[in-house]
């Protein structure tokens, strides 16, 4: 009796470790499981965040390559702007040609006016205090310690970015480069700030990094000289 009753907890005992096996092994099994998904949601998430930055540089590349053209025919007629410079302008003026300017007038520089008679209406935003006047026209988009209104502007419209690029030169070379052949793109920036061509006091220091990044002065090596 004492031997079948030894025998049976042996029993006992060797279920209760199959038991504990077997549900060690099931909880293993899971936490691999669950790695291996977490891995597999992780190279997911990765390959995804790879894809957008190959697209983003592709459509970086394509506007870059989009001005740089028209940049280079326009200096080998005026030799006034180098193409690296204005490729780095216009990244900074249209958001790499992300600007509604851009896209509906093809004006990459926010320049006013109009252009042989064409113009579009775009309104820029403004911020005043609650007391300024508001004129007729004029949109209060918020109120608060400050408001900030929309002013509608005429901007130049141009049939293509041959036109904007060509019209840009030419303005450039009457205000700002008054020199003809600097060949230096660095100095050209330099001359833009000192100018008065932008107010932001980083504006040549933003330029000159921007050619930097995307070693825009390869375009530079594509003109007469």
């Amino acid at each position: 009796m004492r031997k079948k009753k030894m025998n049976l907890t042996k029993k006992i005992v060797w279920l209760v470790v199959v038991l504990l096996v077997l549900f060690g092994g099931y909880k293993v099994a899971k936490q691999i499981h669950s790695t291996i998904r977490e891995n597999q949601i992780q190279k997911s998430d990765q390959q995804r965040i790879e894809e957008a930055q190959e697209e983003a540089a592709k459509k970086r590349h394509e506007f870059a390559e989009t001005i740089a053209k028209p940049a280079v025919q326009v200096w080998n007629k005026q030799h006034v702007v180098l193409p690296s410079v204005v490729i780095a302008q216009a990244i900074q003026e249209s958001n790499w040609g992300q600007s509604e300017l851009y896209k509906k007038a093809y004006n990459i520089f926010g320049v006013k006016g109009t252009y042989k008679g064409q113009s579009i209406q775009y309104y820029t935003d403004e911020y005043v205090s609650n007391d300024t006047k508001v004129g007729k026209g004029v949109k209060v988009v918020r109120e608060g310690d400050k408001k900030k209104i929309s002013i509608p502007a005429t901007f130049r419209k141009y049939p293509s970015v041959y036109d904007a690029v060509e019209n840009h030169s030419t303005v450039t070379a009457l205000n700002f480069i008054k020199q003809k052949n600097v060949m230096s793109y660095e100095q050209q920036a330099n001359m833009l700030q000192k100018n008065g061509y932008a107010t932001d006091p980083n504006y040549a220091k933003n330029l000159i990094a921007l050619i930097k990044q995307y070693n825009l002065s390869k375009y530079d090596n594509e003109i007469s000289k």
